[in-house]
């Protein structure tokens, strides 16, 4: 508690008019998150049936599938979180906190901390999962230690670098709309 504490005052309270714009979007992003998830789990059972009925398998003999059931709900997870920041960077922030808010330059020590955060979990989600998957393929005796070491450390580095770029596009575009939005406003 005392981490979330201190996480709170450092951002500075949230901005209420703000904090609406962000539900909106979040559940804008909530909705199509709902609709993508079921369109797939239906595409899912729609395929067993179909499989189930005409004698064919889905999935090879080491268990991966022949049909990438994954993918609708991978482009639904990527519509929504676009449409959720894209609402946002229209509205002229991309956080409802007072300190981030209302920014007329690129918060650097942020973007880069978000994009620090970013590639670690990408990287240990990376490893955490390479290595599940080698250990119930191959075994535990088997798994590529410093292979999967390697993969974590070069998805850190792409994933910081996509999200240092991401972070500080959307603050650019976000300070951009919310100055014109005043111009507008002032004219």
């Amino acid at each position: 508690m005392g981490l979330i504490s201190k996480w709170n005052e450092y951002m500075g309270p949230k901005d209420e008019r703000l904090e609406a714009e962000e539900g909106r979007s979040t559940k804008a992003s909530a909705y199509i998150l709902l609709a993508g998830a079921l369109i797939s789990l239906y595409y899912a059972i729609m395929l067993d049936q179909v499989a189930s009925a005409t004698e064919h398998t889905l999935l090879t003999p080491l268990g991966q599938s022949v049909v990438p059931v994954q993918f609708p709900l991978l482009l639904t997870i990527f519509v929504a979180g676009v449409v959720s920041v894209m609402m946002q960077v229209r509205s002229g922030f991309f956080t409802s906190r007072t300190r981030y808010a209302q920014v007329d330059r690129i918060p650097w020590e942020y973007v880069v901390l978000c994009a620090a955060a970013c590639g670690a979990a990408v990287a240990v989600l990376m490893c955490g999962m390479r290595i599940l998957a080698e250990v119930q393929i191959v075994g535990l005796a088997e798994v590529a230690w410093l292979g999967d070491l390697a993969i974590g450390i070069v998805f850190f580095a792409i994933a910081f670098g996509l999200g240092l770029a991401c972070f500080a596009l959307v603050f650019h575009d976000a300070i951009k709309r919310r100055q014109q939005m005043e111009r507008e406003l002032e004219g």
